[in-house]
């Protein structure tokens, strides 16, 4: 063997383990998530589709009748601000915490759009602490090892990397430390 073909195989061999694990490095959309869910708005979203071509999303676990449900209105002044950068907002409503949805979607949609003139989608009602979780929230509790311990605990998840960081229902749309999630992910790499 050539001493220069010694020398160069340790190289290829770098990297090419560089490459397989910096391609695995990328989020792979898991199978729960390849599903189109309802929303209020009367369409359906293709979750992985959804979540792929956004740079940074917002997922909210939201209730209609709860002390924290004015901040649909920050919510969406956020949305506002940089979804043209690339951030999505999602709302999860859930009953799961003092039973603060309601089960008519209506009454739920009436809320959100005409009291606080939500545009960012928002989903039909689902669940969190039951035998069967809403994918979407599953995903983020699981990755930032937050689950919700109350409604409008909020996500902040990297489509790119799955990496995510979780604030609980005090932390305010215009918090300092949300903020910085958020543009952090929508700063060109």
């Amino acid at each position: 063997m050539h001493p220069s073909t010694q020398f160069l195989k340790p190289i290829l061999r770098f990297i090419c383990v560089f490459a397989i694990s910096h391609s695995a490095a990328a989020w792979q959309c898991p199978e729960n998530l390849k599903q189109s869910r309802a929303t209020l708005e009367a369409g359906q979203l293709n979750l992985c589709t959804t979540l792929l071509g956004a740079k940074a999303v917002l997922v909210v676990n939201t209730a209609s009748m709860c002390g924290y449900t004015p901040q649909f209105e920050g919510l969406e002044s956020l949305y506002q601000e940089f979804k043209d950068q690339g951030l999505l907002v999602l709302g999860v409503p859930t009953a799961d915490f003092g039973n603060q949805e309601y089960s008519d979607a209506a009454k739920t949609a009436r809320v959100c759009h005409a009291n606080y003139g939500v545009s960012f989608p928002v989903f039909h009602k689902s669940c969190i602490a039951c035998a069967k979780p809403d994918p979407l929230l599953s995903l983020v509790a699981e990755a930032s090892a937050t689950p919700p311990k109350w409604n409008f605990y909020k996500y902040v998840f990297d489509p790119a990397s799955g990496s995510t960081k979780a604030f609980d229902s005090k932390t305010t749309p215009d918090a300092a430390a949300l903020r910085t999630a958020i543009t952090a992910l929508l700063s060109p790499q």
